[in-house]
């Protein structure tokens, strides 16, 4: 995460988007550490809607991000177009919030940078040597504690327990246990790039393609088309539960699936797989017993809804020539995520 957990509500939401909440300060002036000048601003790089983002502040969460190493070429720019996402995300978050009508008090954010000042106390740190060593000024700090006390604001009413044992009912497999048994075909490009894996999605959409009509039985593709060892049993790799063996890109979508579905092609650092669900043993884990972990799965799809909303009402425009993600990959979608430039490369 970047920069402090600060303690501005009775509970913390985990945002969505990889440390949103922990960037608000980055593009609000901030002062650096002792061993950085104060960032002048820079071009932007783009704007939500009419407020742009300043290129400065990409340099300036990078270091708060990497104090020590100093990422270059195809690392650096991986680097830059996440930052740049996370910082669009959070503008886009603070519109949307404020359509919302989500409104905090100055007596509330003061009553947070005091709840935040005594916790560092509490560590033998001060305030002020906080924000020096982070690189934040009192405003962005301000700033980042009014982004967190409206999110708390908006999230806190939209869970009820009605809600929460709705949704547990809708995502009960994620938390209670379930285990199924599962065969697989992973396709294995020759080489790895855009185009081999692609050639191998086409592929599997048409082994896909010739088991749903019953032209060859998944077992049978398994053994004809499968790279991985367990084409001699038929593609069979046994039972996996929800947190593993296998890796988050292949369990999130096969635990979507019922008994006998054949899911379309999933990619994973492995290959591209076909995944069938032979069975499935269901589980006996309660909603009180997983509460904390369904309640931040929950608040964290309540922000990703937020983002849509805001997404769909505020338009974002790239700088001619910045990189940035492709919309069309989103960072929960199934595809991965490819990294564009327009007007410029």
């Amino acid at each position: 995460m970047i920069g402090l957990r600060t303690p501005t509500s009775r509970r913390r939401w985990p945002c969505a988007v990889a440390s949103l909440l922990m960037l608000a300060a980055a593009g609000s002036g901030a002062a650096s550490g002792a061993d950085d000048a104060p960032p002048e601003k820079g071009p932007p790089l783009a704007f939500v809607g009419d407020m742009p983002i300043d290129g400065a502040a990409i340099g300036l969460v990078i270091r708060r991000l990497h104090p020590v190493s100093k990422p270059s070429g195809e690392q650096r720019r991986q680097i830059e177009v996440s930052v740049l996402e996370q910082l669009v995300d959070e503008a886009l978050l603070r519109a949307e919030l404020a359509n919302q009508l989500v409104e905090v008090a100055d007596g509330e954010i003061q009553a947070g940078v005091e709840r935040l000042r005594g916790q560092l106390a509490s560590r033998g740190v001060t305030l002020e040597a906080f924000m020096a060593e982070s690189g934040r000024d009192e405003r962005g700090l301000r700033e980042q504690i009014r982004l967190e006390l409206a999110i708390d604001k908006y999230i806190r009413p939209r869970m009820t327990a009605d809600q929460v044992n709705a949704f547990f009912e809708q995502n009960r497999r994620e938390f209670d246990g379930t285990r199924l048994r599962v065969s697989h075909i992973v396709l294995r490009p020759d080489i790895v790039d855009t185009e081999g894996v692609d050639r191998q999605v086409r592929q599997a959409e048409v082994i896909r393609r010739d088991i749903l009509q019953g032209k060859i039985a998944f077992d049978e593709a398994a053994r004809r088309f499968s790279a991985g060892p367990s084409r001699h049993k038929g593609g069979d790799v046994g039972w996996i539960t929800r947190s593993g063996p296998m890796v988050e890109a292949f369990n999130k979508p096969v635990f979507t699936l019922a008994k006998g579905n054949v899911s379309k092609p999933i990619m994973t650092p492995f290959g591209v797989h076909l995944v069938k669900v032979i069975d499935v043993e269901p589980g006996r884990i309660g909603l009180d017993a997983v509460r904390p972990g369904l309640e931040k799965m929950m608040a964290a799809q309540l922000i990703r809804d937020l983002l849509a909303k805001a997404r769909a009402a505020t338009p974002v425009t790239y700088t001619p020539g910045v990189a940035h993600f492709d919309p069309a990959t989103p960072a929960d979608g199934p595809d991965p995520r490819r990294i564009i430039v327009e007007g410029g490369e």
